[in-house]
């Protein structure tokens, strides 16, 4: 489902530095009053500082429209993991390992973003590889049959995850790796974060009433 391989233009783009933590959704949650996601109180992934898990690509999607942002592209994260140097991991060509992503099971669940540093990009981009998938925007569809059929993706179910997460291997966490999960789905391996044009202004979040 990697290939095939061909050049497709992507405008300039904003990314998060690291995956919505629970913190982040946290706040959310009090704006807006939406129902907590599962595994919201499991205390292996409820830390502040971890990536928020358990979240449909619905849910995902609605987050990101609160903060004035949108999901990323296929297109969009795979150029951030990638970047001009055409890298086969986010960091670089190096093998991963413990110090450059959270994967193959080796803490057993979701890390801090942030903690696995030596795996940025050269832009500073954090996560990328292993830790959780990150839902996109778009549909998960062979490359072959939506360039022949572009309605194709539209008749598609699935949605496509990126990154692999804490429970994968190495072939799982290139920048190229993908996989599909149906948009219902709330694991607790997979996460999101979120884009913004450059040429657009963010719409602030709402601003609560009343005194946290």
């Amino acid at each position: 489902e990697e290939a095939p391989e061909e050049e497709i233009a992507v405008g300039p783009f904003w990314m998060d530095i690291h995956p919505v933590t629970v913190a982040q959704y946290a706040r959310y949650l009090k704006e807006t009053g939406a129902p907590e996601p599962r595994f919201w109180k499991n205390p292996d992934c409820n830390g502040p500082d971890q990536p928020v898990v358990g979240v449909s690509w619905y849910e995902a999607l609605a987050y990101a429209r609160w903060a004035g942002k949108n999901l990323p592209t296929e297109a969009q994260w795979e150029f951030a993991a990638r970047g001009q140097e055409n890298r086969r991991y986010p960091w670089g060509n190096l093998p991963p390992d413990t110090n450059r992503c959270n994967y193959k099971d080796y803490m057993g669940m979701p890390s801090m973003v942030g903690l696995h540093d030596d795996g940025h990009t050269p832009e500073g981009i954090q996560d990328l590889a292993g830790n959780v998938f990150e839902w996109t925007l778009d549909a998960y569809a062979p490359y072959v049959q939506i360039r022949r059929d572009p309605n194709h993706a539209a008749k598609i179910p699935q949605r496509t995850v990126r990154g692999g997460c804490w429970q994968s291997n190495a072939d799982e966490i290139t920048s190229t790796a993908r996989r599909g999960f149906f948009p219902e789905t709330q694991n607790k391996n997979i996460g999101f974060r979120c884009v913004l044009p450059v040429f657009s202004t963010p719409t602030p979040p709402p601003v609560s009433s009343t005194a946290p």
